[in-house]
C-alpha cells in the first residue's frame, strides 16, 4: 500500500511544469533571426484593407501588355475628364473576347471591356490595351476608380504620366491599393 502511494505521488509530479517555472527556450540556430524587425521610427500607412469578395480580375499580360498614344501630360490634361471615349469596333471587341476565351454569352455578360491604360491617360484603343474586366469581385469598378485618381494625380503633377501608365500596365490592382486604398480615396 505504501508503495502504491509513493508511485502515485511520483507519477503526479512528472510531466507538467510547475506554475511559475521557467520554460526551456528552443535552441538558437546560428544565423537565424529570432527577433522581429525594429519598427521604431517607422510610420505605417493608416488605412483599413477593404474586404474583397470574389476574385481579382487582372488582364493576361501576354494578351494585354498595354499601349499608349502619348506620354505628354499636357496632352492628357487638356482632354476633359469625362470626355467621350472612342468606341471599340465590333471586330476588336470580338477579337479581345475570343483571345481571352470568353465566347459564350454568359462569359461575355460577366465582363466588360476596359482599357488597361485609359483613353484619358493616353491609352490606345488597340487590342494590346483592351481586356475583359470582371464586373463581379474586384475588377471593373475598382479599375475605373484607379483610373480617375491617377488622372487627377497626373494633372496635379503629383505623378508623371509615364509613372501612372506604367503602374496600370504593371498591375492595376497594386496601383488601386497604393493610390486609392492607402490614400483614403475609397
Amino acid at each position: 500500500m505504501l508503495a502504491t502511494v509513493i508511485l502515485a505521488v511520483a507519477i503526479s509530479g512528472c510531466g507538467g511544469a510547475h506554475p511559475g517555472a521557467a520554460t526551456a527556450a528552443p535552441p538558437a540556430v546560428r544565423g537565424e533571426v529570432t527577433t522581429g524587425p525594429d519598427l521604431s521610427g517607422v510610420t505605417l500607412p493608416n488605412f483599413v484593407m477593404p474586404i474583397i469578395h470574389g476574385g481579382i480580375s487582372l488582364p493576361d499580360r501576354e494578351l494585354t501588355p498595354g499601349a499608349v498614344t502619348t506620354t505628354d501630360a499636357n496632352d492628357v490634361c487638356e482632354v476633359q475628364p469625362h470626355s467621350t471615349v472612342p468606341q471599340l469596333s465590333p471586330a476588336l471587341q470580338t477579337a479581345v473576347y475570343t483571345a481571352y476565351g470568353y465566347t459564350s454569352p454568359d462569359a461575355v455578360h460577366k465582363h466588360t471591356l476596359d482599357w488597361l491604360v485609359p483613353y484619358n491617360l493616353g491609352g490606345a484603343g488597340v487590342e494590346a490595351n483592351i481586356w475583359p474586366a470582371a464586373t463581379a469581385g474586384t475588377g471593373f469598378y475598382q479599375k475605373i476608380q484607379t483610373d480617375e485618381i491617377l488622372r487627377q494625380m497626373v494633372c496635379r503633377r503629383d505623378l508623371t504620366l509615364t509613372q501612372a501608365q506604367t503602374a496600370l500596365e504593371t498591375n492595376w490592382y497594386s496601383a488601386w491599393l497604393r493610390y486609392v486604398v492607402a490614400t483614403g480615396h475609397m
